[in-house]
């Protein structure tokens, strides 16, 4: 099998089936090609993503709102694997805006990050801290594809 976009795309689907984080190591080629840093528009991709990520850690919903500034004007999002799709910010604002209304604020630990070409995909946990109630943790799979600067789709997938 060679590294074409038709190849990427079967890893990317492998992904999505449920292999869950030993696809993710796929899409880097190899274990230690895994740890190594992305180079070139791939790093450029990555900082995009984390930094979306990061952002949604801001402490008043109007900064956080900010954060659909990194996505497409037509990306396609799907933040929970059970729930269809957002379509643009706008979407993705109200919903991220209705989730954090209560007072509610996300805490991301990203543990590892890899991309290949417009592909980013990472393994994080998110914590939803809510005012008067336990933490919620959450182990998740990220994936997402960069086109032109901009996150163009994101799909989320929850880990154990």
């Amino acid at each position: 099998m060679d590294d074409s976009i038709e190849g990427l795309t079967r890893r990317t689907l492998f992904l999505a089936g449920g292999i869950g984080m030993f696809a993710l190591a796929g899409l880097a080629g190899d274990a230690e090609a895994a740890d190594a840093p992305a180079a070139g528009p791939e790093k450029a991709n990555v900082k995009l993503v984390e930094d979306f990520i990061k952002s949604w850690g801001a402490k008043d919903a109007d900064s956080v709102m900010q954060s659909s500034s990194y996505l497409a004007d037509d990306a396609m999002l799907r933040m929970f694997e059970d729930k269809p799709p957002v379509i643009g910010p706008a979407a993705y604002a109200a919903g991220f805006k209705s989730f954090i209304s209560d007072g509610s604020r996300i805490r991301v630990k990203i543990l590892q990050t890899f991309a290949k070409g417009p592909v980013v995909a990472n393994s994080r946990v998110d914590t939803v801290v809510a005012p008067g109630k336990p933490d919620q943790v959450i182990k998740v799979a990220g994936v997402f594809i960069v086109k032109n600067g901009k996150i163009k789709k994101w799909d989320d997938y929850l880990t154990t």
